[in-house]
């Protein structure tokens, strides 16, 4: 007899549900796969046309080196030598 008529209908939609996901997710890639192919065909045949090499790369002209300047903060205030007493601080009494 058939094994499959005897699982139950939960354990059924259970078993569909992973066989559909693996034929998307082996769908998905097949279908990146032959995105990435044929992108890779595309490029490869673009050289082959009649185009000009690229120019030489000259190397660029030494320029003498601009000065560097620093900014420089100077202190507004000389720190105090001595410090006064502190003020003793009054709270009001709640009522």
């Amino acid at each position: 007899m058939n094994a499959y008529l005897f699982i139950s209908t939960p354990v059924k939609g259970l078993l569909w549900c992973i066989l559909l996901f693996l034929l998307c997710l082996a769908g998905v890639h097949i279908a990146r796969l032959a995105q990435m192919g044929w992108e890779y065909q595309s490029q490869k045949r673009k050289p082959d046309e009649k185009t000009p090499p690229p120019p030489e790369k000259k190397a660029p002209a030494e320029k003498p080196q601009e000065p560097i300047y620093y900014i420089v903060e100077r202190k507004t205030r000389k720190a105090k030598p001595t410090y006064s007493e502190p003020k003793p601080i009054q709270f009001r009494k709640g009522d």
